[in-house]
């Protein structure tokens, strides 16, 4: 059987091997990381080259904004107060056609009334007319069919009637 000795003497290779091959790996992280850190630095290098035009263009615009700020406030006020002019306006101009409409709404009315009455004038002179004047004139036209049928009849139409001896008379001939 193995001795204390031996026992300390292998744990104590195996513990210095472990050591060594833990400071291996470290060192190869090491030299992985540093790889990586120069990858990234060029990267970033090369990001920064590309960055710089649009940090100048953006410092640029900033100062652009700084410059434009003040007439940009000058065109908001002016753009307010045309705005509240403008709805001053609206205001009168629709207060004005509010009236106009109350006016031509009331104008109509009259109109509507006037003309009415008027057709109902025209309405009533017509029945008057009708009544007094083409009355008589029906009762003239009867009795004036009234002579002359008489007059047919003593003319010796032997109680024919005027149309009916027309019509045999027209038979006769044909």
């Amino acid at each position: 059987m193995p001795t204390g000795s031996m026992v300390f003497l292998v744990f104590t290779g195996v513990v210095t091997f472990a050591v060594i091959l833990q400071t291996i790996v470290l060192l190869a992280i090491i030299i992985a990381a540093k790889a990586s850190q120069r990858k990234i630095m060029e990267q970033v290098e090369k990001l920064q080259d590309q960055l710089n035009p649009v940090l100048t263009a953006a410092t640029d615009l900033m100062e652009l904004f700084d410059d434009l700020s003040p007439r940009v406030r000058a065109i908001t006020t002016n753009v307010q107060t045309a705005s509240e002019r403008l709805r001053q306006q609206v205001d009168r101009i629709d207060a004005m056609v509010g009236d106009v409409t109350g006016k031509t709404h009331h104008q109509v009315s009259r109109i509507d009334g006037m003309v009415t009455d008027t057709l109902d004038g025209i309405a009533r002179g017509t029945r008057t007319i009708q009544d007094n004047i083409m009355a008589p004139l029906r009762q003239i036209g009867g009795w004036m069919n009234t002579i002359r049928t008489t007059l047919d009849l003593l003319r010796g139409g032997g109680g024919e009637r005027r149309g009916e001896r027309r019509t045999r008379s027209r038979y006769d001939d044909i």
